[in-house]
């Protein structure tokens, strides 16, 4: 409910009404309820009056003459008072932490035929933190230096939080690589299982470098060898860009935690989920989850640790109330894509 205003700034936005239009900018006496009330600027236009105010709302949550929390116009989710998961003593705040599941080492598939790929250049951006990864690898054990006929260029890619995350391109080793009989369940199919639920609290748990946490047999090694800076390393465990690792490791996963007796759940490689009516419900059940996987060996840090929450994200989805929705950060890279200027940007898109 804007008030007075004062002073006005004459700007132009795209994509409002379809074009570009000049809607003016005030800085007025605003309030939520009526009673506390805050200078903030808002734009204002005769044929937009939607956008009004949008920003001011997201700036946080209000209480209505009711008592009652709201955000962006919904009804606000309360966990005060919530025991929450990530609270639970054995969980590390090692940005790097990596564990070491309990079994045997594992004999994979080796390659019908010898595979030498020569290193190719990579982004300036990422030679120091690609570096800094393998000598920390090296010194958890991960990762050794090793003489080998194979070798498979690295392949750097950059994390949504800026990070870097080493994998190795083995498109050319998993060509000659025998198949695999095990199969990986189907997302969408457990997307579908998690929405019969028509759950009211959810809680999730994503395993610490998980595929890191697998140990391979020795003479599995030599063929994921790789170069970094003129010396030659390979994995002594699971590595990431190998065709048959995410079946290995959900594989192993779910036999730890069948081996625990663990409760009701969902698993996607190394991504779980639990739900139920109450809070209280939810976070024993993930309490559970985690001291199974603590026991065989896994890392799990506090900050992939969610829950007990009304909402939470599950396989790229946010879940709210049994329904999946599209998260709020997909929908902003979406809206903020820039629009095709005519017919011909279409053509050449198709």
């Amino acid at each position: 409910m804007p008030s007075r205003h004062v002073g006005a700034e004459s700007v132009s936005i795209a994509g409002v009404t379809g074009g570009s239009q000049d809607f003016t900018l005030v800085e007025a006496d605003v309030s939520l309820t009526g009673k506390e009330w805050e200078k903030h600027p808002i734009v204002t236009g005769p044929e937009a009056p939607c956008i009004l105010g949008i920003d001011y709302l997201r700036s946080g949550y209000f209480k209505d003459p009711k008592g009652l929390r709201w955000a962006f116009g919904i009804a606000a989710v309360v966990t005060e008072g919530i025991w929450q998961l990530n609270t639970l003593p054995g969980l590390s705040e090692n940005p790097s932490a990596v564990g070491l599941l309990k079994v045997q080492e594992q004999r994979v598939p080796i390659a019908t035929s010898i595979v030498h790929r020569r290193q190719y250049r990579t982004t300036r951006d990422a030679v120091i933190p690609i570096h800094k990864m393998i000598q920390e690898l090296e010194s958890q054990g991960v990762v050794s230096k090793t003489h080998s006929p194979f070798n498979s260029p690295i392949w750097p890619v950059r994390k949504s939080e800026g990070e870097w995350r080493l994998t190795v391109d083995y498109r050319a080793l998993n060509e000659v690589t025998p198949p695999l009989s095990a199969a990986m369940p189907d997302m969408l199919e457990l997307q579908y299982e998690l929405e019969s639920k028509a759950a009211k609290w959810y809680a999730a748990i994503d395993i610490a470098n998980a595929f890191f946490s697998i140990p391979l047999a020795a003479e599995c090694r030599p063929q994921f060898a790789f170069t970094g800076r003129g010396v030659q390393y390979t994995w002594n465990r699971l590595p990431q860009g190998w065709k048959h690792s995410p079946t290995i490791c959900h594989g192993l996963i779910q036999t730890a935690l069948e081996k625990g007796e663990a409760p009701e759940h969902l698993q996607y490689i190394d991504d779980i989920i639990v739900w139920g009516n109450t809070a209280a419900e939810v976070f024993e059940k993930g309490k559970e989850i985690i001291q199974i996987l603590l026991e065989a060996g896994f890392a799990i840090k506090k900050s992939k640790v969610k829950g007990p929450a009304h909402e939470i994200q599950f396989l790229g989805v946010k879940w709210q109330g049994g329904r999946r929705q599209i998260p709020t950060d997909v929908i902003n890279k979406i809206t903020a894509m820039s629009p095709q200027q005519d017919h011909s940007d279409v053509s050449t898109n198709q």
